[in-house]
């Protein structure tokens, strides 16, 4: 770019701009130049120069992050950048770093194609809802423009929960006109649990409006309040039932965060065998699973303790909650020892 930008300048039309190129790659010192004032970067290498810099972070953040947003960003530099180890979070931007890096050349600035991205003729991606605008942008560059995503905005949660979809749609490939489809009948839950927890959708997604079930349950979902001192011990009772009730079905325990350890230790006293979600990989009849983690299960049977709890939660709120109640295809028992939500209540 450099020379491109020199040569109409140069006096002597027959000096063309290939033979310009290779000749300063002959040069020694315009190379070393070349690389203090234009090092060519990897993308592993530029974001583990950025985030073990506070000065780097600091200036690339200004009028983006808070300090406090930057200083959390910072992490030490290993001893060398092939020793560097990046989270899944770090992929979005490393792909984002390599697209405005571009490709790096090799030996003689040849670029290989291998290092160019690769585009798809159609991607399909679920749970669209769940992914960071950064990771979007990640997916658009593959795409060629026909893409379909499938998502449900009411069980988007997260700092990035897009708002609706157009929120989404934006950051996707604009070659042709989007065109949205609503999911109208649901399969997969029972009409009563459906009803329930669809009383939180103004809250959860305003403008959307819950599919309409065509089946019934065996019984409506049910609430029901106790002390807080009596909570687990309910609990435990509800999971004996539930359990003798359903011969081969599976059953889950889905409870704030904080609370599953408590959970799990009770049903241990009342000698009840259970899971852990992500510890049985949810073999087991009766697994307990925290909220955080209850998303794109499918059980027989759910008990959620403590709704007002999720709801009220920064990282769960109401739409962290409407997973949790929709994830039964049977059976839907919440127990609380606070009064419910207001959309919940009768």
């Amino acid at each position: 770019e450099i020379v491109s930008m020199l040569m109409p300048s140069m006096r002597d039309a027959e000096y063309n701009l290939g033979e310009a190129r290779a000749r300063l790659r002959e040069i020694p010192e315009f190379r070393r130049l070349m690389f203090q004032i234009w090092p060519s970067l990897s993308p592993t290498e530029l974001l583990h120069d950025l985030f073990g810099s506070r000065a780097l972070l600091k200036s690339a953040a200004k009028d983006v992050l808070t300090d406090q947003e930057a200083e959390a960003l910072f992490r030490a530099r290993a001893a060398s950048r092939d020793e560097a180890i990046f989270s899944d979070a770090d992929a979005a931007l490393l792909d984002e770093a390599r697209e405005l890096l571009g490709p790096r050349p090799r030996k003689g600035g040849v670029i290989d194609e291998a290092d160019e991205i690769a585009t798809f003729g159609h991607i399909v991606i679920d749970e669209v809802q769940d992914l960071t605008p950064m990771q979007l942008r990640m997916a658009s560059r593959r795409s060629s423009g026909a893409m379909t995503v499938v998502g449900d905005i009411a069980q988007a949660t997260g700092p990035f929960a897009p708002s609706d979809w157009n929120a989404v749609l934006k950051l996707l490939p604009k070659d042709r006109a989007a065109r949205v489809a609503e999911l109208s009948v649901g399969y997969r839950i029972p009409r009563e649990i459906m009803e329930f927890a669809g009383r939180l959708l103004a809250t959860a997604a305003p403008g959307q409006s819950a599919p309409t079930a065509v089946r019934e349950a065996d019984e409506a979902p049910r609430v029901v309040r106790v002390d807080a001192d009596a909570l687990l011990a309910q609990v435990t009772g509800e999971a004996k039932e539930l359990v003798g009730a359903l011969d081969s079905g599976r059953i889950a325990v889905v409870c704030p965060d904080d609370m599953a350890d408590a959970v799990s230790s009770a049903l241990d006293a009342a000698g009840v065998a259970h899971g852990r979600a992500g510890s049985s990989a949810l073999e087991a009849t009766l697994t307990v699973v925290p909220v955080g983690v209850v998303k794109g299960l499918e059980m027989d049977a759910v008990i959620v303790v403590e709704p007002t709890a999720m709801y009220e939660h920064p990282d769960v709120g109401p739409r962290g909650l409407y997973v949790a109640l929709t994830r039964s295809t049977q059976r839907l028992v919440v127990v609380t020892s606070r009064d419910l939500p207001t959309e919940l209540r009768d």
